[in-house]
């Protein structure tokens, strides 16, 4: 199924090992916003009744509501990583008008670590990967609130072993 998938930017000889978002848990937010959102005009209903003023809360809370949703659901749905066979691109969706893209390559990591912190992460299983690379400003690449960052962490380094066996071999000398 990855061999059918394709991205901007993608090389010639380039193969997609993984494409990963953030963990759904992080949208439990959004649904403690609805259901406080949804208390709150149950109560103006309950102390106002059925007036103007309750149907206005109830119009205002419905579209703060939907609005506030659907910008964070954009949020995820932007924000991934690809790992493929020479690098790593992380889109770090911000916000609408927020993004941040950061790529390093597989032969620049020089160390790979992931932390999971608090006790439903924990349960979950999901955290940080964090990506320690030469040659960039601020040296470091994070995938934040990645599901399963153990195993995403063993990829990378596989992969990039790989990807330095290989060059090893390309780069040997031929003896004639």
């Amino acid at each position: 199924m990855k061999e059918d998938l394709e991205f901007d930017n993608q090389r010639k000889d380039e193969e997609i090992a993984i494409i990963g978002r953030r963990h759904p848990w992080i949208l439990a937010k959004v649904g403690i916003v609805v259901v406080v959102s949804i208390l709150a005009v149950v109560l103006i209903f309950m102390i106002f009744g059925a007036s103007m003023i309750s149907s206005i809360v109830l119009i205002a809370a419905l579209i703060f509501v939907v609005i506030y949703g659907f910008i964070r659901w954009f949020v995820y749905a932007n924000d991934i990583f690809i790992l493929t066979n020479q690098r790593i691109i992380n889109i770090d969706q911000g916000g609408f008008f927020s993004r941040r893209v950061s790529e390093a390559e597989l032969g620049n990591i020089l160390n790979v670590s992931y932390e999971i912190k608090g006790p439903i992460k924990s349960l979950l299983n999901f955290g940080e990967v964090n990506i320690d690379t030469s040659g960039s400003d601020n040296n470091a690449l994070i995938l934040k609130n990645v599901e399963n960052p153990h195993f995403i962490q063993e990829k990378i380094v596989s992969l990039q072993k790989k990807s330095q066996n290989q060059t090893i071999v390309r780069d040997k000398p031929v003896l004639r």
